[in-house]
């Protein structure tokens, strides 16, 4: 329990501090999830040690209280996914990166199979930025 509660911990901040999941480092721009998974699959998978849900909330942290809500608006208004439950742990330790070695980048944002949170959504998140005449950190 306590080595799950490290790693959801871990992933949290790894996650916060990516929450802008556009910052140009490569292990957050290849954050993978499910595109096509139910929020009830989605709530099963949170129970496993190698899965982890963050809420678009999150990217908001620091962020005035009218600057957070103009961002969430115009994120909204994209129809992205209001939270992402990612792979952050994988089989003997190995990092949560399933489709690093995808043969096909161009399937990263595809909406099926495994996806890349900024392959998907990146253009969704800048658009909220931008909107809001939010600097983007990327």
């Amino acid at each position: 329990m306590f080595k799950r509660t490290l790693t959801n911990i871990g992933a949290g901040v790894a996650l916060a501090a990516a929450g802008v999941l556009a910052t140009g480092a490569a292990a957050y721009a290849h954050e993978c999830f499910n595109p096509n998974r139910s929020d009830q699959g989605n709530a099963g998978a949170s129970n496993s040690q190698a899965w982890f849900t963050v809420h678009v909330e999150e990217i908001t942290e620091g962020m005035s209280e009218e600057d957070a809500s103009c961002f969430l608006e115009a994120y909204a208004s994209t129809g992205a996914p209001s939270s992402f439950t990612i792979h952050v742990k994988g089989v003997n330790g190995q990092d949560g990166v399933i489709a690093g070695n995808n043969p096909h980048p161009e399937k990263a944002g595809d909406g099926k199979g495994i996806d890349e949170i900024f392959a998907a959504h990146g253009a969704d998140i800048g658009f909220a930025f931008e909107s809001c005449g939010i600097p983007a950190p990327f």
